[in-house]
C-alpha cells in the first residue's frame, strides 16, 4: 500500500513471529489448529483485524498539518457515533449498565489506558517505525496474555508458550 517491499529478513521475521503466535494459539498441537471452527464472533474479530490493518496503513496518509491528537479525537467521535445504534438496541432489549464502584473503575481503566493512551502510543510508534514494522508488534498480544495469565491467574506457562514467545521476539528482531 505504501510502496514498501519486504526484504527477505523482514519476510522471514513476519513468518517466524506469526508461527510463534500460532504455536501459542494452537497450544503446541497442530490438531488444535485443524479442529478450529469459526463462529460469528470469530468472523467479527477477523473483520476488526482487517479494519485495524487499514487504520494502521491509513496513518501514513494523515496530512502532516493535521495534529495527531485532533485526528485521534475525530476517530474517537466517529467510533462513539458508530456505537450508538448498538447501545440503543441493547437498552431497548432491557439491558442496562450497573453503575457500581467496580464497574466505574473498569470503564475508567478501559477509557484511559487501552482506549486513549494505547492509541497515542500505537500511533506514535507507527509514525516512528512505519506501518510495516509497527504492525508486527501486535504479535506481542499473546506474549502479554501469557505473562498476565501467569501473574494474575496463577497459570503456569507451558513449553509452547515459551517457544512461541521466543519465536515472536526473534521474528520482531529479524523484521526490525
Amino acid at each position: 500500500f505504501l510502496g514498501k517491499r519486504l526484504t527477505g529478513a523482514e519476510a522471514l521475521g513476519v513468518f517466524v513471529s506469526f508461527f510463534g503466535v500460532l504455536l501459542i494459539v494452537a497450544r503446541g498441537s497442530p490438531a488444535v489448529l485443524a479442529s478450529l471452527s469459526l463462529n460469528t464472533g470469530d468472523l467479527w474479530m477477523l473483520l476488526a483485524v482487517l479494519f485495524w490493518a487499514l487504520y494502521t496503513v491509513g496513518l501514513a496518509w494523515r496530512p502532516a498539518d493535521v495534529d495527531p491528537m485532533l485526528a485521534l479525537a475525530a476517530f474517537i467521535v466517529c467510533g462513539l457515533l458508530a456505537l450508538i445504534p448498538a447501545a440503543v438496541v441493547e437498552h431497548a432489549s432491557g439491558l442496562e449498565i450497573s453503575f457500581t464502584p467496580t464497574s466505574i473503575a473498569g470503564m475508567l481503566y478501559i477509557g484511559v489506558f487501552p482506549s486513549f493512551l494505547g492509541y497515542i502510543f500505537y500511533n506514535r510508534g507507527i509514525a516512528l517505525v512505519g506501518a510495516n514494522k509497527g504492525a508486527l508488534f501486535l504479535h506481542l498480544m499473546p506474549v502479554f496474555g501469557t505473562v498476565l495469565a501467569a501473574v494474575f491467574l496463577g497459570e503456569r506457562p507451558a513449553w509452547f508458550h515459551l517457544a512461541g514467545i521466543v519465536m515472536i521476539f526473534c521474528g520482531i528482531f529479524l523484521n526490525t
